[in-house]
């Protein structure tokens, strides 16, 4: 079994990106066409980085400072998501091989110019 894979690598990334951006496109849609108030715990799943994001900033972000948050919390989703995407590829290709089969091979023939 190999650990790291370059196909699995590269798609935990996109999965990585995908997955929080899906949720959050889902996210959105339904509480903005519904005309309610998106539920704080819906939130977090995407939204866990803006502790982080008030650590490095300091404040929250002015502005001016809109692109560098979004791109923050972007990089930690993808980062974490990509990691748990990478972890069950990894175990979803584990589980879907099949053994080998470790059979001794059949006995050599005799040709038929030995027959005769």
């Amino acid at each position: 079994m190999r650990v790291f894979s370059v196909k699995r690598a590269a798609l935990s990334c996109v999965l990585g990106f995908l997955i929080p951006f899906g949720y959050t496109v889902l996210l959105a849609g339904t509480f903005y066409y519904g005309r309610r108030a998106t539920p704080q715990f819906l939130v977090w799943p995407v939204g866990w980085p803006r502790p982080l994001l008030l650590l490095l900033f300091g404040h929250p972000p002015r502005p001016e400072e809109f692109v560098a948050a979004v791109t923050l919390l972007a990089v930690c989703n993808t980062l974490l998501y990509g990691a748990l995407a990478y972890v069950g590829l990894t175990l979803l290709s584990t589980v879907g091989r099949k053994p080998a089969g470790y059979e001794p091979p059949p006995p050599p023939g005799r040709l038929d110019s030995e027959a005769e």
